[in-house]
């Protein structure tokens, strides 16, 4: 008789951190009347302060979630925005 076994999906958080220096910021434009600005960041600062691979790692959970169907699509802006607020 074969057995079953379920591999839980390790849980982890919604929101993804990396740390950007500000050392590694060039500011290219800014719009003050939206109040945002366009910057360029460098690639090797930001490597340097954060954990090797995080940045892999980011992308390759993304790319299984996407995979295993773990994702919402949306016909409109709005019922985005409210998914994004819930």
């Amino acid at each position: 008789m074969a057995t079953k076994t379920i591999k839980k999906r390790k849980e982890t958080s919604p929101e993804a951190m990396i740390k950007i220096p500000l050392s590694s910021l060039r500011c290219l434009q800014s719009f003050p009347k939206e109040n945002k600005i366009i910057c360029e960041i460098d690639v090797e600062s930001m490597e340097r302060v954060n954990k090797p691979n995080s940045l892999d790692e980011i992308i390759n959970e993304s790319r299984l979630d996407y995979a295993l169907g773990d994702y919402k699509t949306f016909s409109n802006a709005t019922d985005l925005i409210a998914e994004l607020r819930a």
